[in-house]
Order: C-alpha cells, then structure tokens, then sequence
C-alpha cells in the first residue's frame, strides 16, 4: 500500500488583463445620470444636512461674497496621520481650479428668519393620504359595536388599491375568528363608506354599489349590471334590449349611467399613480436660433465651506477630527464634480437633439427624424448606456411642449427613395387612414399595410396591429360594432 502525497508549491505567475473598476465616484456619477430633476433635488438636499463641508449658496449674496476673488492654498497635509513618504490623495484636488465659486471667504451664520406669517411645519403632512387611511378614518367614525369594527379592519387590511376586497368572507371569518353572519355585517358597514363602491368583491358587485348609493335600485341600469355585463362589455346593445324587452333608446340612456361610474373606485385616493414632472431643459427658440437652457429653479447650489478646511491647518485640532474633515471633503468634492459633469452630459445630448430634430422642433411630431441612442453615443463619445440614462425619466420643454427626452429617439423604415420615417410619423399615417375610413367598413390591419405601400411606406400587417395596439385604437370588427350600435 502506497502513501500519495499531493505536493503544493508557490509559483508567481504574471497575466495581463482588463478590468471594469468602478471606483466610489464613478459609480456616483452613474446615480447622478439616473436620477431626474426632483430626485436629484432631495439627494443634494439630503447631503447637505449630512456633510458640513456642504454649503448651499444664498440667493440674496453677491458675486463677491461668494469668494471668487479669493485664492484658495491646498490644505495642508496632515503629517501626524500619515507614515513618512506617502501622500494623501486629499493633496492632489486643485480647489482653486474646479470649485472657486463654491468657496466661501469665512463663516456666517445664517439669520433665523421669524416670519410669523409662514405656516408652521405642522402643516404640512410627511405623506399624502392614501385609501387604507381614508376608510380607516371613515370606519372610526360610524356607530358599529367593537366587534364589528374589529372585522371590518380586518376586510379593509385586504381592500387593494383599486377598492377590492381580494379576500373571501371564509378567509376573513378565519383572520377574525368570526362566523359568517359576523363578516357580512362588517362587510356592509365596509361598503356604506366613500367611496362609492369600495369593498366590492367583483366588478358587478362595485357598479352595483354606486348604483344603489344614487337610489338606482332596481332601474333598467341595475338590471343590465346585474344580469348582462357579459353582454355589455361586448357592446351586444340590441341582444340587451331584446332580453331585457326594453327598447334601443332605453338601452343607450341606461348605458349613458353605467357609462358614468367607476370601475375602480379606490384610484382616487392612489399616491403611487400621481407623477410630478419638472423639465430639465428648456429650448427656445431666438432669433431664428434654438438655444439650450438648463432648468436649475429650485435646486440647491452648493459650494465648499472653507471655514471647515481652515480646521485643517490648525494645530489645535486632533489628527481623528481632520481625518473626519478630509474624508467629507474628498465626499464633498466628488459630487460637485459629478453634479457638474451631469450637466455638461445632458447639455451635449440635447445638442444633438436640436442639431437633428429642427424640423420637429418647427413642425411637430410629423417632422421627427429616426434618431438612434447608439448614434448620439457615437457623436459624443460615449457609451450607449451613458445616453440611456441621460435621457430615461427626464423632460425638457420644447416649442412643441414638454416630452420625455426618451421620446426623440425612435427607430425609422427607409422608403424606396431612401427617405426615412420615424415610427411617430407612421403611426400619424395609421391613424390617419384610419380617421378618415367608411366607419360601417372599417380598414383591415392588412389593408391598412397595402394603403401605407402606395405611400412609400413598406411595413407588415403584423408592424401595423402593433402600432395601432400601441395607439390603443381597437381592430376593424371592434369599430364596427361601435360605429353601428
């Protein structure tokens, strides 16, 4: 028997490689670029209450209080720190270069200003109100027994944001641990509250609801929602009117009430669905010239307080509090820079847009060009997913409106005559066509496909669902039934 011994022995072994290194202030800058205008306000907001180097500039300070007049000395090295020989790359960021403006002369106290007439802070609220919140309150209000209220709190815990309850009164009865006849009382009391329709398991059982809530009970409106929605949502008029034995009239001022209720009555009081939107750029149009204006209202302007780096020269400050001080001011300087070259970034990109899309910008969205992410990428020098975060999420002000940035860019189909359409300039040919169609013959998607050939423009009938779905225009047999009832 043989003893085999695995032998292990050190080697140095040289390999060249390349390597993606995503350093601290790289991957800032990458942040910067996602962020649009309103969440880059609360970022920069967020750390100015948490670096001290961090200093916002006052509107009402002159040029000359802001220290453009002053020569900024390098900090001096903190050698007590140190071993002897290396050195802090602190040392190496030229202040006086990137961030004179940003350099106050000293320190000054902001005055507190004690304006009686401003609104105190306990008028504003931290969220706003969401649909869980109002039925709560409302639920506190009514007079139901402590019981009653205890599983009514339960079925509102299981109402989404729609305004449905997505839990069944078995599942309830489990949660609470009550009988049956129990849920259908709390359920009830669920459904009295605003608004209208709340509480309701299904769409019939919520359009019923606000029927009843406008003393509709029994009318042929509740009978259509009670007995025929298959039938409605499917626009089959004349089968309701002959099963209801009604007339056509009847029917079409019945559905004109339907027509008018909510399907999803818990949206109203959704936060999640409200989007703020703040143009990051403007372009005007002057003197026959566009110009390219950066929309910095509302944002903080920051700058380095050089009261802080006065710290660093004094003796009298431990070497762990000037450690501190040159980590947040390394911080500090890294995000002016990022701030600044975020700027320089969507500056160039809407360049680009205004060098290529004038005649949208003079005529409409029936001018816009194709225009490719990767080609302004290649323009600018940078990487495609770099303009993919300039331009995601972010807006800017034209003589057309306020668009998202992404919106310039779409693809195109070459013509014969090596004319290029952008997908908007289709679409506008689509719904144009179908615009002006006979409404009792609608255009099929493949007739449609063979009206756009005779107008150089060579798409598929599959290309054209496609951008009529996108439209949300319904199919041919869809605005026929519509036409005709």
């Amino acid at each position: 028997m043989t003893n085999r011994r695995q032998h292990l022995r050190q080697s140095l072994d040289i390999r060249l490689s390349q390597r993606l290194a995503l350093t601290p202030s790289l991957l800032q800058k990458i942040e910067l670029l996602q962020l649009n205008k309103l969440e880059l306000q609360e970022m920069l907001n967020q750390e100015l209450m948490e670096n001290p180097i961090l200093e916002e500039v006052l509107e009402q300070e002159t040029p000359k209080e802001l220290g453009q007049e002053e020569r900024v000395e390098e900090a001096p090295a903190q050698q007590d720190t140190l071993p002897e020989g290396e050195r802090d790359s602190f040392d190496e960021i030229d202040f006086r270069y990137f961030f004179d403006e940003y350099l106050d002369t000293g320190y000054r106290n902001r005055e507190v200003d004690d304006d009686s007439e401003k609104p105190s802070f306990e008028a504003f609220l931290v969220r706003p109100s969401s649909l869980h919140d109002h039925l709560i309150w409302q639920i506190g209000l009514i007079e139901i027994d402590s019981r009653t209220l205890e599983i009514a709190k339960e079925i509102l815990g299981n109402v989404d944001q729609d305004g449905y309850l997505r839990a069944s009164l078995e599942e309830i009865c489990d949660l609470a641990g009550c009988t049956m006849e129990e849920a259908e009382r709390a359920l009830k009391a669920v459904q009295a509250l605003d608004p209208p329709g709340v509480g309701a398991r299904d769409l019939r059982e919520a359009l019923s609801i606000q029927l009843e809530y406008r003393g509709l009970r029994d009318t042929l409106a509740w009978k259509i929602v009670q007995e025929h929605l298959p039938l409605l949502e499917t626009h089959k008029f004349k089968a309701i009117a002959s099963l209801t034995g009604s007339s056509f009239e009847e029917v079409l001022q019945a559905l004109d009430i339907v027509k008018h209720l909510v399907p999803a009555p818990g949206q109203k009081y959704n936060p999640e669905k409200v989007a703020y939107v703040q143009p990051e750029v403007t372009i005007a149009k002057v003197d026959d010239e566009f110009v390219i204006l950066l929309n910095d209202e509302g944002m903080p302007h920051l700058r380095l307080n050089n009261s802080y780096k006065e710290l660093l020269k004094s003796n009298g400050v431990s070497g762990e509090t000037k450690s501190f001080l040159r980590e947040k001011f390394r911080s500090a300087v890294d995000l002016l820079r990022s701030v600044n070259q975020r700027k320089q970034t969507i500056y160039k990109v809407c360049a680009c847009i205004v060098s290529r899309q004038k005649e949208f910008l003079e005529q409409g969205p029936s001018a816009l060009r194709p225009m490719l992410i990767k080609d302004v990428a290649s323009e600018l020098g940078v990487h495609s997913s770099t303009i993919s975060r300039v331009v995601t999420n972010k807006y800017v002000d034209t003589p057309q409106g306020v668009m998202e940035l992404r919106k310039f860019f779409t693809m195109g189909v070459e013509s014969p005559d090596g004319e290029e359409l952008s997908m908007v300039q289709i679409k506008l040919k689509i719904r144009k066509l179908i615009d002006g169609e006979d409404k009792a013959k609608p255009y099929s998607d493949s007739q449609i496909a063979q009206l756009l050939r005779r107008d150089n423009v060579f798409i598929t009938r599959r290309t054209v669902a496609k951008y009529r779905e996108q439209m949300q225009v319904p199919g041919s047999r869809e605005r026929k039934i519509a036409y005709l009832f």
